[in-house]
């Protein structure tokens, strides 16, 4: 739902924002391949991501592993309906749209749309997407060695989006496809 009341419609222009995120298309996940399975019992559910996220993905943690860190996929592309739970949960929790977009994109805006973000963890804390994954030797692997994979930190401390520091949340950049599809959001940080 926007500041109104009434339900978020997906955006229509190239690059269009909304709470400081930016518009992404929900790509068909036919064309995804599975990156990871998480959680059990009746939340345990397979992630999925782009090709190329994968095959980057499965050099990455094996290089983490290589150095004694385990590195998970907690969540990878996202339909327009759970992102859209995921948001309103946000907003009832904050309180109004505008303060849940600071921890969570409104559906259409979300980088998890494209196949191309991943919500990262270490294996022995799968469950803290929160700033205390930053304290983490994942983090501190992700910040030294993730760039020579294709992946960055899409919402650093401080950004100018204005969305709230997710440690967690990195976007694959290795290719031509994936920097041009965040061109927008990166010129900003530039």
């Amino acid at each position: 739902m926007d500041q109104s009341g009434s339900t978020i419609h997906p955006p229509t222009g190239a690059s269009s924002r909304l709470y400081g995120h930016f518009s992404y298309e929900v790509v068909d996940p036919a064309g995804l391949q599975r990156i990871a399975c998480y959680g059990s019992g009746d939340w345990q559910r397979w992630e999925w991501a782009q090709p190329e996220v994968v095959t980057a993905w499965q050099q990455m943690a094996a290089s983490a592993r290589q150095d004694r860190v385990w590195l998970i996929v907690v969540s990878g592309w996202r339909s327009w309906e759970t992102q859209a739970w995921l948001f309103e949960r946000q907003t009832q929790k904050r309180g109004s749209p505008a303060q849940a977009a600071r921890y969570s994109a409104p559906p259409g805006y979300s980088e998890h749309h494209t196949g191309y973000a991943l919500d990262l963890s270490e294996g022995s804390a799968p469950e803290d997407l929160s700033e205390a994954f930053a304290e983490s030797a994942a983090y501190r692997w992700l910040l030294r060695f993730g760039g020579d994979f294709g992946f960055e930190l899409s919402y650093p401390e401080n950004n100018p989006q204005g969305v709230a520091w997710e440690p967690w949340h990195w976007r694959f950049v290795g290719s031509p496809t994936a920097q041009a599809l965040f061109t927008p959001a990166r010129s900003l940080t530039g």
